[in-house]
């Protein structure tokens, strides 16, 4: 079986919410079974703000959660359509290369806590086989060149944990919001 890379493209955010599945539906309950080995970990070990921001996710509800995988989620689906429909691809470049290299982050949370992570199983054998088919794809499509995807990556691995944090700053806004809002 044939994919073009246009269907390689729209599969992004399949693939993207493949992997943010196995994630929301086992983050709570495994946040409550090792939330306290986690935090024992860092604790006065990293920087205050650092540990003040994990303390916050690990306070997170399942829907808060959700929450900023959907903004994220609206990105991906926005990063695919400006490639797809509209030749546009910085942005999806960017998206898949965070998607890529994020995969490779719970394989070593995984390591570090030498257990199962949630997402790392569909890191594992969704989001790092979808770059290995893609990448390659967009090399020989000439829609970006070898140093060029480097860039990408190395921008991805840079600015994953800035634009996370920022995606949870987002969505507490918009759950207080909405909360205060919708429910009454």
């Amino acid at each position: 079986m044939h994919i073009d890379t246009n269907e390689l493209i729209w599969l992004f955010p399949i693939a993207f919410m493949l992997h943010d599945f196995e994630e929301l539906i086992l983050f709570e309950p495994w946040l409550k079974k090792n939330a306290s080995n986690i935090m024992g970990r860092f604790q006065g070990k990293v920087p205050p703000y650092i540990e003040k921001q994990l303390n916050t996710l690990l306070n997170k509800s399942t829907t808060q959660f959700a929450l900023t995988i959907f903004l994220i989620f609206m990105l991906t689906c926005l990063s695919s359509i400006l490639a797809a429909e509209f030749g546009i691809f910085s942005i999806f470049l960017f998206a898949s290369s965070l998607f890529f290299m994020h995969s490779f982050m719970h394989i070593g949370q995984a390591v570090v806590m030498r257990k199962y992570i949630p997402a790392m199983l569909t890191s594992i054998f969704i989001a790092i086989p979808y770059g290995w088919v893609l990448f390659p794809r967009l090399l020989a499509a000439g829609i970006i060149d070898i140093p060029g995807l480097l860039v990408y990556f190395f921008s991805a691995t840079i600015l994953a944990i800035p634009f996370i944090l920022g995606m949870y700053g987002v969505s507490e806004y918009l759950y207080r919001y909405m909360i205060h809002l919708l429910v009454r």
